[in-house]
């Protein structure tokens, strides 16, 4: 393969064809950083909007070091996966302590930031910093698995692995950070995984699997992974216009460390009727709930991981997406 060739290809189409994104348009490190935590297994257009209202509220590092856990994971709400905005704002913590508040610019002070591997510190440092640092996503993984004609399953391991060379053997001496955005743009656009637009492809002539006929077929099929069904029954349990939350600890199977409504485990309250359901889907998990009016025996203490919450502040607290599906009908 032409190396060369393939790279003025693909940054050609780039320049013409890349979406305008609100992370491109100002690629400090901080903007970059936090646009890059936030695709993690995340879809571009449901960051889009959460990026820009979450940079309204921390438009800088300091501003996100700044700020309690409780309201980062406020303005995270939505988006999933809430141990990368706990280490967002461990990360900021640790900038403003170990680097005078400035985001560093060498590869391994940036690896050893909370939540930061290997791709993300190659993205930082190839579009903010502009260094050649390669980067491999799933994205990436699919757009060499049909350009090499090489087969294997996009999220094992041993076949990422065999990425990385690749990706370091093409890395551009400039333009790093575009050549790493053109390669994710092609996989997110063009080289998708079903039905990839290979009649639109700027590098189709490069490319082992169109040549062969076997897009359709790269990278392999992922193996089967059944969804555990999950049940629980959840209180409602309001006094005086206030209504009792659960803080639910590191050992829950779901939801870690995250406010929510007590489950009927959790505290010494009988179900009453039954209120609403409703069904939400968590890595592998189908999570059914119902949700019970109940109330507490009378002069029972709250135990020490619950609280009582004034209604108008719910929104406050219970940032996961299902609490948000139950009491937006209550």
């Amino acid at each position: 393969m032409n190396d060369a060739g393939l790279r003025r290809s693909l940054l050609g189409w780039y320049a013409r064809a890349k979406r305008d994104l609100p992370w491109r348009r100002d690629s400090t490190p901080y903007r970059v950083w936090v646009s890059e935590i936030m695709l993690q297994q995340t879809t571009v257009a449901a960051v889009t909007p959460k990026y820009i209202s979450f940079l309204r509220r921390f438009p800088s590092l300091s501003s996100l070091a700044g700020s309690s856990e409780d309201e980062v994971l406020k303005h995270w709400a939505g988006l999933g996966y809430y141990s990368r905005a706990r280490n967002l704002r461990r990360a900021a913590l640790s900038v403003v302590a170990d680097h005078a508040g400035v985001f560093p610019s060498e590869f391994e002070p940036v690896l050893a930031l909370p939540g930061v591997g290997r791709y993300t510190a190659g993205a930082i440092l190839s579009i903010a910093f502009a260094k050649p640092y390669p980067l491999v996503d799933g994205n990436v993984v699919r757009v060499f698995s049909r350009l090499f004609g090489m087969k294997g399953r996009a999220k094992d391991p041993s076949f990422v692995k065999m990425m990385w060379p690749i990706a370091e053997r093409l890395m551009p001496r400039t333009n790093p950070g575009d050549w790493n955005q053109a390669l994710m743009e092609l996989g997110a656009t063009v080289c998708t995984p079903d039905s990839p637009s290979c009649g639109a492809c700027p590098v189709a002539k490069h490319c082992v699997a169109f040549e062969k006929g076997i897009q359709d077929e790269l990278p392999e099929p992922e193996k089967y992974k059944k969804q555990t069904d999950v049940k629980w029954n959840c209180l409602w349990i309001e006094k005086n216009g206030r209504v009792l939350l659960w803080k639910r600890t590191n050992g829950e199977r779901l939801l870690k460390n995250l406010w929510g409504l007590p489950e009927s485990r959790h505290v010494d309250a009988e179900p009453g009727r039954l209120l609403r359901s409703a069904h939400h889907s968590i890595t592998h998990h189908s999570l059914r709930v119902l949700l019970h009016e109940a109330s507490l025996p009378h002069g029972a203490a709250i135990p020490p991981e619950a609280k009582w919450v004034p209604v108008a502040e719910l929104r406050d607290h219970l940032v996961s997406s299902l609490w948000l599906k139950l009491i937006s009908r209550k």
